[in-house]
């Protein structure tokens, strides 16, 4: 896949089919996008292209939102889907003060040569957001491009939507977000120095320092460590360590099963599995252990079953 992130620069060679959207979290409304793009273009000998920003619209304008990926991660996703080409837009002033119908002319029909542009069933562009599935339509007509449109993904009465995903993985519902991911749901990080307290304990721990935005609630939860290509599985702690005397520094620490090399400095990613129970204040260390055991007993099972 290739990335392109100056226009300026870019001549498509041959006709593409295009998606515009901001993607985050690629979960399953988004990939039933991509998967209709890169069907319609290869049906075609035509290249697919997806239209993306960073940053996220929503944060230039000031939202508080936390981002399910990183830009790196969300690019994997898109390679992993069969995309050909990667538009990844500066989005500034400039771009949100854009007229629809100039964006569509000057970029996805002269620069991208787009013969189809798909976009979800809800998503707008462009100044005051002015497009819409209907604008392309009407744009369609008269430049030569088919515009469509693919339905949203509903999974147990559900919307696939990175709202909701965001929803499920800060109260602690990770299966949940997982159903409408596709997927569990991972955080990137490296693994950096702690205070060696898990380890004075035995449970020896890495300390992430997660490039995700999202981090899930507080609790214990299975998990699925990817560590130089092969997978091991862990118990993943996120929380404040209320027991011991620096409570209240959130931390996210992963115990991994049956390993003992030195991990400082990799990058890491972490799938968040299942929910094991919430971060608790015990009354002493030894019951701290105890418990910790308890759920690395638990984790374990899970996983054989």
């Amino acid at each position: 896949m290739e990335i392109i992130r100056d226009l300026t620069q870019f001549q498509a060679e041959k006709n593409m089919v295009i998606s515009i959207g901001n993607f985050d979290g690629v979960h399953l409304g988004h990939a039933s996008i991509v998967r209709r793009i890169v069907e319609l273009a290869k049906d075609r000998g035509f290249e697919s292209g997806l239209v993306t920003f960073d940053p996220h619209p929503m944060r230039f304008f000031g939202a508080d939102v936390d981002l399910l990926q990183t830009t790196e991660m969300k690019a994997e996703e898109f390679e992993k889907l069969g995309v050909d080409k990667l538009f990844l837009l500066s989005f500034n002033k400039e771009i949100a003060s854009i007229d629809p119908s100039v964006f569509v002319r000057e970029f996805l029909i002269k620069k991208m040569m787009a013969s189809f542009i798909v976009v979800g069933y809800d998503y707008r562009f462009g100044r005051n957001r002015q497009g819409s599935y209907e604008f392309l339509q009407i744009m369609g007509e008269k430049l030569g491009f088919t515009a469509l449109r693919v339905s949203k993904v509903v999974v147990d009465g559900v919307t696939a939507s990175s709202t909701n995903i965001r929803k499920f993985l800060k109260e602690g519902k990770p299966e949940t977000a997982a159903k409408l991911l596709g997927r569990n749901y991972v955080m990137r990080g490296e693994v950096v120095r702690g205070d060696g307290l898990a380890t004075k304990i035995g449970f020896p721990t890495a300390n992430i320092n997660v490039q995700n935005e999202l981090i899930p609630a507080n609790g214990i939860y299975s998990s699925i460590v990817h560590i130089d290509g092969k997978q091991h599985i862990g118990a993943l702690y996120i929380g404040d360590r209320p027991t011991v005397a620096d409570a209240g520094n959130r931390r996210v620490e992963v115990n991994v099963f049956d390993f003992s090399e030195n991990l400082y400095g990799k990058v890491i990613d972490v799938e968040v599995v299942n929910f094991i129970r919430k971060d608790s204040k015990f009354s002493n260390v030894d019951e701290l252990i105890k418990n910790i055991s308890e759920d690395c007993k638990n984790i374990r099972v899970l996983f054989e079953k």
